[in-house]
């Protein structure tokens, strides 16, 4: 094994303890000397391999950011518009429910770096602007394609999209028990769906009830 293989282990094993610290204690009471003991290595190798809690928080929000990626590309596809759009909400559920872990620290990670981490909220910053960019682009191209509602406002209906996100997640993390993901995820889509294509929608005719036809002869 070269020495670049057994740093990415390290590295590795290292975010995973650090995953697992902030969930339980968040950002503050997380200290390099217990990253590396939880990780099962001397509690010097995190300071010397990172330097500082936030260089190590970055390295773990930037290994976050590839698997989220590699998570929305799959569920998406080629998928454009409108279709793009579900899939993508459809894949921050399934991550949510499938990777808790990794979701609880970003977001206490993300969250508690408002105050406490300038460089680190810089790149949320960052993020978020890419989320909403991702969205609006999905929004603009469902007009194109002629399957969502023209006087949709793209960027603002992004905006709402990623405070539905971060807003049920930081629900989530306060009182778990009392979000149920997959109901409220499955809400979102059809209100979302309904919103986007309402203007789409061409009501068809109900067919006359001859029963109550004032010019029936026979009446």
């Amino acid at each position: 094994m070269s020495q670049a293989e057994r740093t990415a282990i390290s590295d590795g094993r290292m975010y995973e303890a650090a995953i697992h610290l902030i969930g339980e204690r968040g950002t503050h009471s997380t200290t390099l000397k217990d990253v590396g003991e939880r990780a099962g290595y001397s509690r010097g190798l995190a300071s010397n391999r990172f330097g500082s809690k936030e260089a190590l928080f970055r390295n773990i929000v930037h290994d976050f950011n590839v698997k989220w990626a590699s998570e929305l590309a799959y569920h998406v596809g080629d998928r454009t518009g409108l279709a793009a759009f579900m899939a993508a909400a459809e894949a921050v559920e399934r991550f949510l429910i499938h990777q808790p872990d990794d979701m609880r620290a970003m977001y206490i990670l993300w969250y508690e770096s408002i105050s406490n981490y300038n460089v680190l909220r810089g790149h949320l910053a960052e993020y978020h602007e890419a989320y909403r960019r991702d969205a609006r682009n999905w929004i603009e191209q469902g007009i194109e394609e002629g399957v969502i509602d023209p006087a949709i406002d793209p960027q603002l209906y992004a905006t709402q999209y990623c405070s539905f996100i971060f807003g049920t997640i930081y629900q989530w993390l306060v009182s778990p028990e009392s979000v149920d993901v997959p109901a409220i995820f499955q809400y979102y889509r059809e209100m979302a769906r309904s919103q986007l294509t309402a203007a789409l929608s061409v009501a068809t005719p109900r067919p006359l009830d001859h029963r109550y036809n004032l010019l029936d002869v026979n009446k």
